[in-house]
């Protein structure tokens, strides 16, 4: 199983993102009062992934990283390329477009070109959508030699906690172009750089190098 080290590494992250997006200053018009609660509730999946894991509770920690993944997508597609009259939409409960359109959108934009977001879906989407929709894939994760219990590898552990950590961290990145303030998507930007440094191991993902619209990029190689 994942090791208490970890574990507190990752729960020292999300408490690191809890006061670094506290008190933040916003503009309260009508797209950052929809696109900064998508980045917000990103970080509150990322938050929950992480009690989950804690908790031994593995189906609905990976069940929920879809939804952490489709929430950045929208708070960037929200903030960076919904028309105005997509916004208003939106406030009144209209179904944006399906996430391939999304990232469409959000990958013709700068910073996004690189299209590493859709490098992740093509890599991902279908376990996710497995993982919460409770498909074949996620019902064998609970099929042992000996019973019907959580079966789940310490590597797919580690990925759910790293993509929600990568997720998490753009999210702020997200809300500090929201609202301006390049130190803070800097400061962002080295703390997880470090943090990647201190939980390193064999068990890492792929690298995902995200360069967002501000210059600052995101890399996870270990």
């Amino acid at each position: 199983m994942i090791s208490i080290e970890r574990i507190q590494a990752a729960t020292e992250l999300v408490e690191w993102i809890r006061l670094s997006v506290h008190d933040q200053p916003l503009t309260a018009n009508e797209r950052n009062l929809v696109a900064v609660p998508c980045y917000a509730i990103t970080q509150d999946h990322h938050h929950a992934i992480v009690l989950l894991i804690d908790h031994q509770l593995f189906a609905s920690s990976f069940a929920l990283l879809r939804i952490a993944f489709e929430s950045y997508i929208r708070g960037v597609w929200l903030s960076l390329c919904a028309t105005d009259a997509e916004i208003e939409k939106f406030s009144n409960g209209w179904e944006p477009h399906n996430i391939t359109k999304l990232l469409d959108d959000v990958e013709a934009t700068p910073g996004f070109t690189e299209k590493i977001l859709s490098h992740i879906k093509t890599r991902s989407w279908k376990a996710m959508c497995d993982f919460t929709h409770t498909g074949g894939l996620h019902t064998l994760r609970w099929n042992s030699s000996e019973a019907i219990e959580p079966n789940y590898s310490n590597q797919e552990i580690e990925e759910v906690l790293q993509l929600s950590e990568i997720l998490a961290i753009m999210s702020v990145i997200g809300l500090a172009e929201v609202i301006g303030d390049d130190a803070l998507a800097y400061r962002v930007h080295e703390k997880f750089l470090n943090f990647r440094k201190s939980v390193s191991s064999s068990n890492a993902s792929p690298a995902v190098n995200i360069r967002t619209s501000n210059g600052v990029s995101i890399t996870n190689k270990s």
